[in-house]
């Protein structure tokens, strides 16, 4: 019996990855948008709000498969 937490990724791991890509790429979009809007209406601390969430989306976007998961299993 193989332990999961050290067992290979599988396919379903796969498109779990993908979902999750897919998921936080809508965040993203979303909160770049509400950074604009914000900065329109002159709510500087909205929009800085925003980009404190919108850095914290990009750097989980740029770790790879192995590290994301890991860091969602803590």
């Amino acid at each position: 019996m193989t332990d999961k937490k050290h067992s290979p990724m599988t396919n379903s791991d796969d498109e779990r990855y993908v979902r999750i890509m897919q998921k936080l790429q809508a965040k993203h979009d979303k909160l770049f948008e509400k950074i604009v809007f914000a900065q329109r209406e002159d709510k500087e601390d909205i929009a800085k709000s925003h980009a404190c969430e919108l850095v914290v989306v990009r750097e989980m976007m740029k770790l790879d498969k192995h590290e994301l998961f890991k860091k969602l299993n803590e």
